[in-house]
């Protein structure tokens, strides 16, 4: 799908905290080497068997939404830093030329913006209003993942929304700011992580939820 008008950005993007807890601290995760799909800044992620975090999709119990890319070791040899995305399927052997992106864990006070990928579902203010408290899924494969500028392709799939709670993302609120405007596909909501069914749950200690980069 190509993008649309209302998207400002791209993908699921840090907001803000719920009852004053502090800001998040994103925790470097180690990509497989050959990992056969890129990653973004935006892009849930999930852990897998090996320890590495790999794409989400629609239903997954996740981990959390990548902020940024630490390192890579690109095609020609050379270990890049801060890339604005990680490329697919990136061999590495030595453990400091490993892939690494920074993920922010998706706990139940954090709260991420994310597009809805369609103007459908809803196309009325109060419309959309309705959907808070309710659940959704990620639509993985919203959008065209942009690699000159590192944007995200994931988006909210607003026509999942339900009470269900095995959904993967609580609609908190919807987000307030000029031009997000119901008339424009693509609204923006403010969503939470359905804790339930992330990979956090029984997490021993929400305070400490990650490591400085």
């Amino acid at each position: 799908m190509a993008r649309t008008a209302n998207v400002t950005r791209a993908g699921f993007m840090y907001h803000s905290t719920l009852g004053g807890a502090p800001a998040p601290v994103p925790v470097p995760k180690q990509v497989a080497t050959t990992y056969a799909t890129a990653l973004y800044p935006g892009d849930v992620v999930k852990l897998v068997s090996d320890g590495s975090v790999a794409a989400a999709g629609a239903g997954d119990a996740f981990f959390g939404v990548v902020s940024h890319v630490i390192q890579y070791r690109n095609a020609d040899g050379v270990l890049v830093r801060n890339g604005r995305y990680l490329p697919a399927s990136l061999s590495y052997t030595a453990d400091t030329e490993r892939s690494l992106v920074a993920v922010i864990p998706a706990f139940p006070f954090v709260v991420f913006e994310v597009d809805a990928d369609d103007g459908s579902t809803a196309t009325t203010i109060a419309a959309h209003r309705l959907f808070v408290g309710e659940n959704a899924n990620l639509n993985a494969t919203a959008y065209t993942a942009d690699t000159g500028l590192g944007l995200s392709g994931m988006a909210l799939d607003i026509s999942t929304h339900a009470v269900t709670a095995t959904l993967q993302w609580r609609i908190h609120d919807v987000l307030d700011q000029p031009g997000n405007e119901p008339a424009v596909t693509a609204f923006r909501y403010l969503v939470i992580g359905n804790y339930t069914g992330t990979q956090l749950a029984g997490s021993p200690a929400l305070a400490n939820i990650g490591v400085g980069i």
